[in-house]
């Protein structure tokens, strides 16, 4: 009986150590991860509709954020994703030929922006803010208009872009999930990001899309474009 116990103590030893190994493996294959929404599903209602943002944020956001995780781990690519921020724009840059990581990790980091670009709280740009979109665009309701010009002129899925480079403010469109940093000699900075694809608009809007903009300027966080800005002031970018 002694033996017989002893036997079993250590296969369930056994048993033991292979799954909390077998869990080490798995927690080590996590690189990138999905972040916490700041606001509820249903608080950007009834601009973005909860069932639009549960799909959105659950099923297209995490696909892509599964789907580059796979890829890594597929290529043995490691990432220091202490800061994930600055981890996928290194990965992007180093990787644009990958079109697995360019697809997917575009789709993560766009992502990531939009839905940390947008409020339910949703307050007019501050003075200093303004008045860097009025040296640059004459007028914030000409910004909205070239913006919202962008996203309907980006032809299929896309997104648009309110980027700072150098001492300029520009709006630029890419198509599919490509953004900037797919040069890795880009030093800007993305301080607005618009989802154009049809799963960002379509349970609620429909085709249209231009609705949807409009929709989008009611919920855009103005406070965290400022704060992207701030970021590259300090870098001195």
């Amino acid at each position: 009986m002694k033996l017989i116990n002893l036997l079993n103590e250590a296969i369930k030893e056994k048993t033991e150590y292979l799954r909390n190994q077998k869990l080490n493996e798995q927690k080590q294959a996590i690189k990138f991860k999905l972040p916490k929404l700041s606001y509820s599903y249903n608080s950007l209602q009834p601009y973005i509709d909860k069932e639009t943002m549960e799909e959105h944020f659950d099923k297209h956001f995490k696909g892509y954020l599964d789907k580059l995780n796979d890829e890594l781990n597929k290529k043995s690519i490691k990432v220091d994703t202490k800061d994930q921020i600055r981890a996928i724009q290194l990965i992007l840059g180093k990787y644009p030929k990958n079109d697995t990581i360019k697809n997917n990790g575009g789709g993560f980091y766009n992502h990531v922006l939009y839905f940390e670009n947008m409020t339910p709280d949703y307050k007019a740009p501050s003075t200093k803010f303004k008045k860097m979109l009025e040296e640059n665009f004459n007028t914030v309701s000409e910004f909205k208009e070239q913006f919202k010009e962008a996203g309907l002129k980006q032809f299929g899925s896309g997104w648009v872009f309110l980027i700072k480079k150098g001492n300029k403010l520009v709006i630029e469109s890419y198509a599919n999930q490509d953004n900037p940093y797919l040069d890795k000699d880009f030093k800007g900075k993305i301080l607005i990001a618009m989802d154009v694809w049809e799963h960002a608009y379509y349970l609620k809007h429909k085709s249209q899309r231009a609705s949807y903009i409009n929709d989008f300027f009611k919920v855009v966080d103005y406070k965290v474009a400022e704060a992207r800005l701030e970021i590259l002031s300090e870098l001195n970018i």
